[in-house]
Order: structure tokens, then sequence, then C-alpha cells
């Protein structure tokens, strides 16, 4: 009696609810009472799809999904056939998961196969259907449907949970068809069963390792996941009504994208479609919130798809905009539009800017919303913000959270502390993680809460392992072993366990300790299995740790150390073989990361023949992690034909490069022991543009494919190779996708600096790429880059607009933290860019900003003058004060006094340069002498030409014996610098130390490196004798210059009358080098002693008297010396006024007259 007056009390229930059971869907109920199951302890309540077994027991009450049968079905049958059905999957998915992965993969999609084709399951009652294809509705309830897609889709046989899904859906869409349900009971089916297909697809694996049997694609795609969408709601429609989702399977849709920005434009084509919700209130009832599927759920799970954006770092931010960014701007327009947010998308936003490590965002954000929230959920929103302090590496911050939530007398239980322990670890504070251990075991005694467990352990570990201390990891796991850590049950609060160590504590020592140790762990834990209980196995993560060890013990210096590491790497293998191959179900997966791990070892020492043969030795799908190993030895090798092979391959795989490929990629190609390819700029860029058109457009980031940007651009460039262009270079510059980088400014840039005329196209490209990634120099253009850019406008003499550039992006104030003065600031131009700009200055006749430039070289640009800087700077004064002689000696007009000379300016530099430890080179004391000699400073000019070692060894009295070991002491002194001696010691008159340091020098001639006079060195010294009165030993000197070769007087000129004569060119001779030169042309005539008609008349090319001051110089001295001393009739040419002609009969009479003479 008591059963059925509960029995009447459901009933009324449901009867007065029935408005609100019609509201979630369901169409009818039906209340099923037997004779039977009034006596037993069940009844069947029947709600459109749903089908309630309720117990005698009120407490006891179980939902289960079914199909409203037909008439005269039981429907209790057919809830346990489909029960039973599903039961025999789990089970078979747990006997398979023993075996491996893909055999139990495989064997599941046959499975379902057979369910799907098999005929002896179609079994209606009176008739034997065996011939016909089974109706999916006749062996599965929708609920039982749903749950067994959703296993199909956690063992990822995701072929076979499409089939399944597709045909369930068909088969009861059929039967609404019929009439035999209601169509709204078959629509939500059809809802619920693509609802679980898309969740299922859209989950992220939860390991990388891709299984080569389920070779079906990528399904975790946004177009995928929307055409499975746009499949469910036009396919299975009846009479042109479409199929509506509902909020979940929008949401499984947004669970199945990784972007941001592709997240925010899914989200918007929802609310275009479905409607947007507008309200920021929550709705007070359930009808108006019905009126769209667009709910908070979806916007939560479009935060969260914007918190996965940072899982690929190497793409970068779209539009400079990153995740985070998105997913508090979608946060903000749900405080001001709706949806309202609720504490599911508090947990969302802060776990977005939790994976980008945004700390001040979180509090800002935790700040913002901790009024309104409870203490439950303040709690519950520590964990993301200390998340952000694990990624961001905060320990301070991480530290002040855990001492706020103890002040605010907030729970801390252990994952709080976890996340705490892996702050710690992450910053390499493995002190502090042990004394936090041990704190929370003092601590446990009085708060269970925060009692550790084996991740808190594990974290500890990881601090150890991290900070690379081995000894701190080994003692704490031997405490594990030893069983001295000791933590409350967890059923029962009195008692305390053991924690015991794990396969993951292991791993985490292994990953610290030497390849020795690492051997010695790994055999530890084979051995374990001689144990009953605490066997602990060693995965493919313990081989691939200690093989990883093996590895950097390898790129030792020692190479006892490097084979020793290489032999303990090929054993490890050879055990994780050993155990891959045993059949007592504690198996080890060989997979790729194993072959991985083992693959660099080869590559640390070289052997790039046994890296090839792991690759086509592994019997699992491989990365590119394989292929960066492979390729990285055979790089080493030079073998860029096999290192293109192998790349190529990974192209057709579809495995995506990474930088460290195109790297090395760019490596072997430039450094290829191919000798032709080596010396080849154009072969190698032909290689490289070849690379260049397969790559996809993410491997034209800078990120990713920079190495072969920045190598193609400088085989462009180079000039060594002919049709080098710098087009080309630009061509392949703008083929890069995104912001640049450093390294490919700098190539571009030091391109432009190859040719002054491309100093306008290195401005734009300095003030076009003012965002460059990685860019360590103030201005975000690093040193390197604008050095070329400035010594690009200083070979075009541009010297302003140099100095433009370093005032822009060398930014003055940019100062070293570690500087010891104030005056000393780092580096932000190179030495050798403000050593061009000096020279500008120079060539651009502004020695004062060169001078100044030098000056303040250490205090504006944190560069100290080189030797270099100074000789530019004293070139420059040198110049001036040669340009201020000349128009001195030109100009009639006053010179404008000075405070000082430029010719004092060149000394007092010399002088400094010095004094600061720097050695002058000949270059620079030519210079200086040069400066003096325009000055008339000529006793300065010896003194300086005596402090000059090489120099004033030829100054010397004696001369040098040993001319060829004296002279390898010092650098030798250019022709420059011995002609500006020489002109210095004529214009003082000292005509005996310029004879002295001329013949000096011609003693030197045959030696090692001497230096050879030239035209202007007879020239001076001529000069000086002529003064000095000793008009035969200039003559000797002339006729012994002539008879070396030095000076040639004759030149072949064509004559008044069109003819080729041989004619004496006196154009750049001074007036005493030139009478000597005629007096030598007429004794010889004299002199000789064939008596030979003259048959031609002789012409003198002495010029019109341009180059001279006033009037001409040498017309009217060789016309004396011609007439007056030798009494020659001589005229100028009528048609040529710089020729001075004697006729034939004149010269033939001066001979005969004067023969006897001599």
């Amino acid at each position: 009696m008591l059963r059925l007056v509960r029995l009447c009390n459901l009933c009324l229930f449901l009867l007065i609810h029935e408005k609100s059971i019609r509201g979630h869907g369901a169409s009818s109920f039906q209340i099923e009472i037997s004779p039977l199951s009034v006596g037993a302890r069940n009844c069947v309540i029947h709600f459109g799809l749903h089908t309630c077994y309720l117990s005698n027991h009120p407490q006891s009450v179980r939902g289960r999904a079914s199909r409203r049968p037909p008439k005269g079905n039981d429907t209790s049958d057919l809830t346990v056939q489909s029960r039973d059905l599903l039961n025999s999957f789990e089970r078979f998915c747990q006997r398979g998961s023993a075996s491996s992965e893909d055999k139990c993969l495989e064997l599941l999609n046959l499975r379902v196969e057979r369910l799907l084709d098999s005929r002896t399951f179609s079994k209606q009652k009176g008739k034997n259907c065996q011939g016909e294809r089974p109706n999916l509705t006749d062996l599965f309830v929708p609920k039982d449907a749903s749950s067994l897609i959703r296993l199909l889709g956690r063992h990822r046989a995701h072929d076979a949970m499409l089939k399944f899904c597709r045909r369930y859906c068909r088969d009861i869409v059929d039967v609404a068809s019929n009439k035999t349900i209601s169509r709204s009971d078959a629509d939500e089916a059809v809802t619920y069963c693509y609802t679980a297909a898309i969740a299922a697809l859209s989950k992220p694996s939860c390991t990388p390792y891709i299984s080569a049997v389920n070779k079906s694609g990528n399904y975790r795609s946004k177009s995928f996941l929307l055409s499975l969408l746009n499949e469910m709601e036009q396919q299975y429609s009846l009479s042109g009504q479409s199929i509506r989702p509902n909020s979940y399977t929008l949401s499984a849709v947004l669970l199945g994208i990784d972007d941001g920005n592709e997240a925010l434009g899914v989200l918007e084509h929802f609310e275009q479609k479905y409607g947007a919700t507008e309200c920021p209130i929550p709705p007070l009832s359930s009808e108006s919130a019905d009126r769209s599927i667009v709910t908070v759920q979806v916007y939560n799970a479009a935060i969260a798809a914007c918190g996965r954006s940072c899982n690929d770092p190497t793409e970068g931010p779209v539009n400079n905009i990153e995740g985070w960014q998105l997913a508090l701007s979608l946060y903000q327009r749900m405080k001001r539009h709706g949806p309202a947010p609720n504490d599911q998308t508090y947990v969302a936003v802060l776990k977005a800017c939790a994976e980008y490590g945004q700390v001040r965002v979180s509090q800002s954000i935790f700040d913002g919303i901790s009024q309104i929230s409870t203490r439950e959920l303040k709690a519950k929103l520590y964990k993301p913000i200390l998340k952000a302090c694990t990624v961001a590496k905060n320990a301070n911050t991480a530290e002040f959270l855990i001492e706020r939530m103890k002040s605010d007398s907030l729970k801390i239980t252990t994952e709080h502390m976890n996340l705490f322990l892996l702050t710690l670890a992450k910053c390499k504070m493995q002190t502090r993680a042990l004394e936090e251990l041990h704190k929370m075991l003092d601590l446990q005694i009085s708060d269970r809460s925060i009692a550790p467990d084996i991740i808190t352990l594990n974290t500890a570990l990881s601090a150890c392992a991290n900070a690379e201390d081995f000894e701190a990891a080994k003692e704490l796991l031997d405490e594990m072993k030893e069983g001295i850590i000791l933590v409350p049950a967890p059923n029962d609060q009195s008692s305390l366990v053991q924690i015991l160590p794990d396969v993951v504590s292991y791993n985490t020592v292994i990953s610290c300790s030497d390849p020795e140790t690492a051997l010695g762990l790994i055999n530890e834990m084979r051995l374990t299995r001689r144990n009953r209980i605490g066997v602990i196995t060693p995965n493919s993560i313990s081989y691939t740790n200690a093989i990883a060890r093996c590895r950097k013990a390898s790129t030792s210096s020692d190479p006892h150390t490097r084979q020793y590491a290489y032999d303990v790497a090929f054993t490890l293998f050879e055990l994780a073989q050993e155990s891959a191959s045993d059949s007592s179900g504690l198996s080890v997966d060989l997979n790729v990361f194993v072959y991985s791990s083992l693959i660099w070892v080869a590559e640390a020492v070289g052997d790039y023949a046994m890296a090839v043969r792991l690759l086509r030795g592994i019997k699992c799908s491989p990365n590119r992690v394989c292929y960066d190993g492979v390729i990285s030895a055979l790089s080493k090798g030079g073998l860029h034909r096999e290192v293109l092979y192998f790349y190529y391959e990974m192209q057709k795989l579809g495995l995506q490069a990474t930088r460290n490929i195109y790297l090395k990629l760019s490596y072997a190609i430039n450094k290829s022991r191919d000798p032709e390819l080596f010396s080849s700029p154009r072969k190698k860029a032909a290689l490289l543009e070849g690379v260049l058109s397969q790559m996809s457009r993410r491997d034209r980031c800078v990120e990713i494919g920079g190495p072969l940007f920045e190598l193609l651009i400088t085989c462009h460039s180079d000039k060594s190779e002919p049709g080098s262009s710098y087009a080309a270079s630009k061509m392949a510059f703008d083929q890069i996708v995104g912001p640049v980088d450093d390294a490919c400014i700098t190539a571009m840039l030091r391109a432009c600096s190859l040719s002054k005329s491309m100093w306008k196209e290195s401005i734009m490209l300095l003030h076009c790429s003012d965002i460059v990634r990685n860019a360590a120099g103030p201005g975000r253009i690093s040193v390197r880059a604008l050095s070329y850019a400035v010594i690009t406008c200083a070979k075009a003499d541009q010297w302003e607009e140099a100095l433009n550039l370093i005032e822009l992006y060398g930014n003055k104030s940019y100062s070293n933290a570690e500087s010891k003065t104030k005056n000393q600031r780092s580096a932000v131009v190179s030495i050798a860019a403000i050593n061009s700009v000096i020279s500008a200055c120079g060539r651009s006749l502004r020695p004062d900003v060169a001078v100044q430039i030098l000056n303040d070289m250490q205090k504006n640009y944190g560069v100290a003058p080189d030797e270099l800087s100074y000789r530019f700077a004293i070139i420059a004064c040198n110049q001036a004060e040669h340009r201020e002689t000349r128009q001195a000696k030109f100009s009639s007009a006053e010179p404008v006094p000075f405070d000082f000379t430029w010719w004092e300016c060149a000394l007092s530099l010399l002088r400094r340069m010095v004094e600061d430890g720097l050695k002058p080179d000949s270059q620079t004391y030519s210079s200086v002498v040069s400066a003096l000699e325009s000055a008339g400073q000529w006793q300065r000019a010896i003194g300086v030409l005596q402090s000059m070692p090489s120099i004033s060894s030829l100054l010397g009295n004696d001369v040098v014996r040993n001319a060829e070991d004296e002279f390898e002491l010092y650098e030798q002194p250019n022709l420059y610098c011995l002609n500006a001696a020489i002109s210095a010691c004529e214009k003082g008159g000292a005509w005996v130390e310029a004879l002295q340091l001329y013949e000096n020098i011609r003693a030197q001639v045959k030696t090692k490196n001497s230096t050879r006079p030239n035209f202007i060195t007879i020239n001076s010294l001529s000069i000086a004798l002529d003064k000095a009165g000793q008009t035969e030993l200039a003559m000797t000197l002339y006729e012994e210059a002539v008879r070396d070769k030095i000076v040639d007087p004759w030149k072949l000129r064509f004559d008044s009358d069109g003819e080729v004569r041989r004619m004496m060119d006196l154009h750049k001779f001074s007036a005493p080098l030139a009478k000597i030169a005629v007096k030598s042309y007429l004794n010889s005539l004299l002199m000789s002693r064939k008596e030979s008609r003259i048959n031609s008349d002789a012409v003198f090319i002495v010029g019109k008297g341009k180059g001279s001051k006033g009037e001409p110089v040498l017309i009217p001295t060789i016309m004396r010396l011609l007439t007056e001393d030798y009494g020659l009739h001589a005229m100028i040419e009528e048609t040529n006024n710089g020729r001075i002609r004697i006729s034939m009969q004149e010269i033939d009479a001066f001979v005969t007259r004067n023969r006897w003479k001599f």
C-alpha cells in the first residue's frame, strides 16, 4: 500500500508540472506501470525521448534515454539490449587498452563495421529480418547511441564514429517519417548525436603521437566542424525544416578552434544565424532564455579558444593582437551588451591571460570581480592567476598571491600550492621549492587541505631537475622510495600513508642525471617488476629523457666522454627495444620520441650515417624533430644535396619545417663541400630560390624561414659574383610575410651599403622597418643594421642624413646598466659607421664636423675612437689646410683670421692619438706632414718625420746597411709620406736632407716591400736643388730618373699638320724640372757622336698657363732658356699657344755651331 501511495504522489507531481516537462523538449510523457513492476522495485516513465526508471526508494532515481517505441514493443527489452551493446563496447575498449594503440583502434573500427553491416541484430517480434540492413534504432536508444559516439571518440576511432553517427541519425529520421515517433523527438536525438560527435572531434589529442592506422585526416579544423554542423542542419530535415542545434553544439564547434580570430569570426557567424543574446541581465524565465541558443556558454567557449591561441608561438599574433587581448575584448563586450558573464566566464578569461603569462592583467580582472564573487569562487580564480605566474616565471607575484589568500582567510588547497611550486620550478628555485614542500608536510597535520600528493613531490623534483641539482633530486627520490614521506589517507584522515615514487618521479630525476646514472635508474625501474606491488615500468618518456642526457654529454670537448655517452645511448635504445617486444603486458611504446632523441645523439657526435639509418628504421610515422636532427647532422658535413632531399621528403609527408631546419639547410648550402657551389653565390641563390618556391606562407615569416631569406639576400648582393643586383635582393626581401627580423633587415641594408647610390633606399628600408623582431638595439633597430645604413649614406657623402639616422635610432640616452661612469655609454652604432661619417665630412669640406664627431664619440655614441677615426679626421684637416693655402694663393681677398689653423689641429690630433696608446700608420703621418708642408712649417714637418721610426732611419747620416732587416721592424712609409717629407725639406731650404732622404730611398729599392720614387719625388727634389743652385746635381738626378723610367717627358702627340710626332710634354713639370729637361735634351744633341741630320722640329708642350697664378710660368721660363742661354730662335705656335716650336733647320744649325764645345 505504501508503494502505491508513493507512485500516486509521483503521478500527481508529473501532471502538475506537465508544462515544465514540455518546456524541456518533451512533446509528451507516458507513465507505464505493469503489475510486475508494482510488485518489483521499478516502474517506467516516458516523456518524449527520455525514459526514467524509478526505484521505490525516493533517493534512488536514475535517468536513461530511450526512443518511445511503437505499440506492442517492450521498452524494457530495448533498453536492456541497448545497455548490453554499449557495455560490450566498453569492455572491448578496456581489453584493447592493454594491447597496442594501433591494434585497439583497428579492432574497434572493425567491430563498428560489423555492427553496421550485421543482419543478425535486426529482429522484430514474430519476424526474422536477418537478410535486411538493421535499423540502429532497434538496437540503441538515443542516450546510449550518443554514449557510444563519445566512447569511439575517446579512443580516436573517428571514422567509425562518424559512420555510426550518420547511420543512426538517418535511421531515426526514417522512423520519424513513418510517424513512429514525433519529429521533435527525432530532431532532439540527431542534435544529441552530432553534438557528441563534434565534441569528440574538437577535443585536442592528449598525445602528439598520431596513429599510422587512423589516416582519416585532420578532423579538428574549423572548416570540417562547421561542415559537420551544416550537415546536421540540412541533411536530416523534413519538409524543408532544418534541425536547430543547441548551445552545447555551438560550444563543441568552438572547442575545436585554437585561434582567437577564427573563434570570434565563428561566434559572429553564430550570432547572425541563430540570433545574439543582447541582454546583459540574466533572464527571469526559461522561455526568454530559449530565444537564442548563443548563450553565455558559447561565449565562454570562444574566450577559451582565444586562450589556446598561444599553443604555437612560431605563428605569432595576427594583426599584432594576441589571444589574451581578444579574450579580454570579448569579456568587455559581454559586460556591455550581454550575455551576462558567469563564473565560467571569469575562469575562462583568467585562463586566457594565464596562457600568455599576463600576471598584471589577470590581477586587474580579479580585483574587478572579487567584490561580486563568493569565497569559493575567489579561491577558484586564484588558480589561473597562479598559472599566469608560472608561465611568466614570476615567483615573487606567486608568493604574494599565496600570502594574500592567507590574509583573506581563503582556503588554500594542494592545487594552489602545486601551482606555486611549479612557478618556483620554472624559475629554477629548487631550494625554495623544497622549503615549501617541507612546510606543507609540517602543516598537513593541522590543515589536511594542503597535504602534499604525488604531483607536489614530482613538482619539487622538477624544480631540482630544472636547476640541474641532481643531488637534491636524488635525495628526495630516495626519501620517497624509503617511505619517509607520509600524508593523510584519502578515505581515512586519521591514518597516514606513504607516497611512493611513480614513473614520473623517476623520469624527472633522469632528466638531470649523467648518462651512467640514467642507465642505472632505468635498470632499477626494470627490476621493480619482481615486486608484487609498486611496479614502476619505464615508459617511452623514461628512455627519451635518458637518451637526451646522453646527447648533452655528447657535446663535451672530451672525446672519451662523447664516445661513452654515445655507447650508453645505444645501450638504452637496445633496452627500449627489448621492452617493446615484451609480451607480459608491461611493454614500452617505442614511439617517435625515442628515435628522435637517439637521432640527435648521432647528430651531436657527427655520425650522419647513423642518423639517416635511424630515420629509415622508425617503425612509426617520423615527426619533424627526427628530420630536424638528420638535416642538422648532414649540414655539418656540407652535404647539401642530401639535406635538400630530406627537406623535400618532409614537405611530401606534410611535416612543417622549423626555423632550425631552415637554418641548417642554409648552412649546408653556404658551406657545401662542393667546391663549385661553395665559390658561387649565384648557384647558391638558385638553390635557395628553389626552396623558397616550395615554402608555404607560414614558413615565409622570419620566425621560421628567416635564415633562408638572410642567406638569399646576401647571395644576390654579393659583388664577387657577376650579375649581382640590389633588385634581386629586394625581390627576395619583399617575399617575407609579416614583420622582418634584425638579420634580414641587416642583410638588406648591407646590400645597400655596397653601392653609394642606394643611400635613399637604405633610409627608406630603415624607416619602413621600425618594428623589427628580436632587435636588441635602441629604437627597435640593431646596432649592426643601423651601422650599414649610416655607412651607405656616408659613402654618398650624405653625412647629415647619417647623423640624423643615428639621432633617430641610436638614442643617445640608451646607456649600459653596467656602466661605471656617467659618460660611458654602450655603443649605439659601430665604430666603422662613425669612421665613415668622419671621412664623409672631410670629403664634404666640413673638417670642423669631423673633428667634433671625433671629440664626442665616446660621449654621444658609446664608442672610443680608433686609428681610423684619427686618420680620417687628420686627413680632413690636411685637405682643409691645402684648400686654404690654394685660396690664399689664388685669391686677392684677405684671409679670415681663426684662433687655430688646420695644420695645428692635425698636429694636435696626432699627439693625442699617441697619448691614447694608438699607433699612427704611414698615411696618418703623411697627412700631418702634408698639412705642415702646405703651411710652410718645414721644421715641424721634419720633426714629425723624425718621430716616425721608418723615416728616422732614412734621415740618418749613415746609409742603412741591413736595410731589409731594419725595415721589417716598422711599417713602411708610403710614397705620399716620403714626397711630403722631401717637399717640406724643399720649402725649408734643407736640400741636403732632401737629397739624403732620396738617396736612402733609392738604396732601399731592391729590398722587400720598399717604396720606389715617382715623378713627384723628382719634381720636389729638383725644386730644392734649383733653389740651392745645384744645377749640375739636379741634371744628374733628372738623367738618373729618366734612365730608371721614373720620368718620361717624351710623348706621341698630333702635330698641327695632323701627323703623330714625338714631343716633350712638360705639362706637369715645375719650372726648374722643365728647364732641366730642356737642357738635358739640347745637351744630348750636342754630345751625340753621330753626325746625323735633324729631320723634324723640336716641340715643347708647356701648356697655356691655366694652372698658374696670374701669368703663365713655363712659357716665359722655357722661352728665356732657349733664346738667352742657348741662342735659339723659338716661337710659340699660332694655332696652339701652349706649344713652343724650334724648326729643324734651327736645331741643325745650333748643333753645328756648338758641337765643338763638347
